[in-house]
């Protein structure tokens, strides 16, 4: 199905189910159930607008590197799933609105030539979207849940020099008000250390490679007053991280593993109603 924003809205405010493709197939959202969790992979996307494929100073095959493929899948078969399908190189969700369209990124010039003022607010306008979007839903699950929980997944490479023994999986919680959160969060770390996949030694880690500092907890911070953000990084031992390849024994025992953490997490303080 494909939705506008408005009709998307709409059908949140609604509270209809629905599994859509939305602002002309930039994000995709499936709710199956306004349960008090919600599962985002907002760095999934591989997409670029063909105006902006001939600008690009960058191969096909080094964007996606720095690009989360298969983050979606890890959590598919969620309650509520947000998918971002564009590239971060044509905006990044996780970033302001301010600095979402990259000049340069990881040390590469990312355009043969600057943007135009019009490029540039095409993809400021997709960023917009998205967070009215992901505004609007979150408002549906608080007016609902006296909590909400989001698993924000995204995945880092680890064959970089210096990198060391990193973990499998890395929690940011630099935005989260911990005073009120931390049971949650060590719930999650204990949940995603027992994970076993096959020829890996799984370690979880709060704070050690990323501190979440991304947009979307920042986001929440700032708008939503019961809503717990878990920006969780996995590690790209479910691919290749050079070649885009996915190692299907480890990613498949991933998605089966994940999701069972997931659904564990969410018992940790089930959702009250608030009469709605």
């Amino acid at each position: 199905m494909e939705l506008s924003i408005n009709e998307c809205l709409q059908a949140i405010r609604d509270r209809k189910t629905f599994a859509a493709s939305v602002n002309d197939g930039a994000l995709s959202i499936r709710i199956d159930d306004y349960a008090h969790f919600v599962c985002t992979a907002i760095h999934n996307g591989h997409r670029l607008r063909p105006e902006l494929v001939a600008k690009c100073a960058l191969e096909e095959s080094a964007r996606l590197r720095e690009e989360d493929p298969y983050t979606a899948d890890i959590a598919a078969n969620m309650p509520i799933t947000v998918v971002g399908n564009d590239s971060r190189y044509e905006y990044d969700l996780n970033r302001p609105p301010e600095t979402c369209v990259y000049k340069e990124a990881w040390g590469q010039t990312v355009w043969h030539e600057p943007l135009s003022e019009a490029e540039r607010a095409a993809s400021l306008a997709k960023h917009q979207a998205f967070y009215t979007v992901l505004g609007e839903l979150y408002a549906q699950l608080e007016s609902m849940h006296t909590q909400v929980v989001v698993y924000d997944v995204h995945s880092y490479n680890y064959r970089r020099p210096g990198m060391g023994e990193v973990p499998v999986f890395n929690i940011g919680t630099e935005q989260v008000d911990t005073g009120r959160w931390q049971p949650a969060i060590d719930r999650w770390a204990d949940l995603l250390g027992n994970i076993t996949l096959p020829g890996v030694t799984v370690r979880a880690a709060i704070n050690e490679v990323f501190y979440g500092r991304g947009y979307q907890a920042t986001y929440v911070a700032k708008n939503c007053r019961n809503t717990l953000v878990l920006a969780t990084e996995a590690k790209k031992v479910f691919m290749d991280e050079l070649s885009g390849e996915p190692n299907r024994q480890v990613l498949d025992k991933l998605h089966l593993e994940f999701e069972r953490a997931i659904a564990r997490h969410a018992q940790w303080a089930p959702p009250g109603s608030s009469g709605a």
